[in-house]
C-alpha cells in the first residue's frame, strides 16, 4: 500500500499538511494549491469573496451542477493577551480539547512555541483559561497571532499522521480527481472552502452562490464509541451524524458504485459531531447531500492519522461518481 502515490503526489500532500491554515487564516494554503492547479485542464479557477477556491469543470450538456467540497482549514490557536514575560494567554479556532495540547509545540509564521498548563490536576476539556503560550524566544508577539500545531506530516507502510489531516487529506483526494480530468455531461464545481471549524461560513457561501443540485462532502471523521467508522476499512458512506443526513436515494447509489467497481466501504453512522453536510443550498430548490468520509484517529490534535487504504477508496469513489454523473 506505500506506493499509492508517486513523487509530485506525495509533495504536493506533504506542502498541504504542513502549511499553516487556521480557520480564518487559510490563505497560504490557497495559493499554494491554486498555484499547483493554475495549469491543469480545468475551465475556471477563482478564488471568492470569502477565501474559497473553486475550480470549474464544464461538463458537454451543463444543466446540472455538482459541488464536490472539501474544507481545507485547520484548527488553531489565537493570541488573547500578553500574560507576563514571553507568556500569553490564547483562545481555540475550533474544538480542541484542552488534554490534546498540553506540552505540545506550536507555530505562527514568526516564532515558536509550546502549550503549558498552569495546573496539571483535574484539566477540564475547554479550560483554556488555564493553559498559557509560552515563547521559545524574546520574538514579538502580538494579540490576535496565529499559531497551529508543530509537527510534519509522518508517513508509514500503512498511514499518515500529522497535523491537520483534518481537512487537507480530503482537499488532496480532490485534487487526485481534478488531474484524472473526467468527462461529464454536468458541471462540476470543486470547492476548497474556508472556516469550516468555526463558523462553516465558506461552505454556506458556495452552496448559496453555485446553487448546486448535488453536493458531495468530503471529510476526515473520527473513529471513537459514538462512531460506527473502524480505520483501514474502506471509506466511508455517511448517512448520518450528528446533525446532518445525508440523501438516502444518494447514499445507496454510492453504496452499489462502490460494489459495482470493488470499492471497500463502510456505512457511517455517527453522534460525534458534524459537517459542512448541514449547509445547503436555500437559494432556489435545495440540493441532494451526501456525506463521504475518511476515517482517522485523534482528531484535532498534532498527530491525526488516516490510513492509506481509506484515501485510496475515497479517491476511487469520487472518479466513480464523477464517471456515471
Amino acid at each position: 500500500m506505500s506506493n499509492i502515490l508517486d513523487m509530485d503526489d506525495k509533495s504536493v500532500l506533504e506542502n498541504l499538511c504542513n502549511l499553516n491554515g487556521v480557520s480564518g487564516y487559510e490563505s497560504e494554503v490557497i495559493k499554494y494549491l491554486f498555484d499547483v492547479l493554475k495549469n491543469a485542464d480545468i475551465d475556471d479557477l477563482f478564488i471568492d469573496n470569502a477565501g474559497n477556491l473553486i475550480v470549474h469543470k464544464k461538463g458537454s450538456a451543463g444543466i446540472k451542477k455538482v459541488m464536490i467540497n472539501a474544507h481545507i482549514d485547520e484548527v488553531g490557536f489565537q493570541v488573547v493577551k500578553k500574560k507576563s514575560k514571553r507568556q500569553y494567554q490564547i483562545k481555540t479556532l475550533g474544538n480542541i480539547k484542552t488534554w490534546s495540547v498540553i506540552h505540545q509545540k506550536v507555530k505562527s509564521n514568526t516564532t515558536n512555541a509550546v502549550l503549558y498548563p498552569c495546573n496539571e490536576e483535574n484539566i477540564k476539556a475547554h479550560d483554556y483559561e488555564n493553559i498559557i503560550l509560552l515563547c521559545d524566544y524574546e520574538k514579538t508577539v502580538n494579540v490576535g497571532d496565529v499559531f497551529s500545531f508543530d509537527s510534519s506530516l509522518v508517513e508509514t507502510d500503512e498511514f499518515y499522521r500529522g497535523k491537520a489531516i483534518d481537512n487537507r487529506i480530503s482537499c488532496f483526494c480532490l485534487y487526485e480527481v481534478i488531474k484524472k480530468q473526467i468527462e461529464t455531461k454536468a458541471d462540476v464545481y470543486f470547492v476548497f472552502t474556508v472556516q469550516e471549524e468555526i463558523t462553516m461560513r465558506g461552505g454556506r457561501v458556495a452552496k448559496t452562490s453555485i446553487q448546486p443540485d448535488l453536493c458531495i462532502n468530503v471529510d476526515v471523521s473520527p473513529e471513537c464509541e459514538r462512531n460506527s467508522l473502524t480505520l483501514n476499512s474502506g471509506v466511508g458512506i455517511k448517512m448520518s451524524d450528528s446533525i446532518g443526513v445525508s440523501d438516502v436515494n444518494t447514499v445507496n447509489w454510492a453504496k452499489e458504485l462502490c460494489e459495482k467497481k470493488k470499492i471497500a466501504y463502510q456505512i457511517e453512522v455517527s453522534d460525534c459531531g458534524t459537517s459542512e453536510l448541514i449547509i445547503t443550498n436555500e437559494v432556489d430548490y435545495g440540493a441532494k447531500e451526501i456525506g463521504i468520509s475518511i476515517p482517522c484517529k485523534y482528531i484535532h490534535t498534532a498527530n491525526t492519522v488516516a490510513y492509506k487504504s481509506d484515501i485510496k477508496n475515497c479517491i476511487e469513489l469520487l472518479n466513480a461518481i464523477l464517471e456515471e454523473i
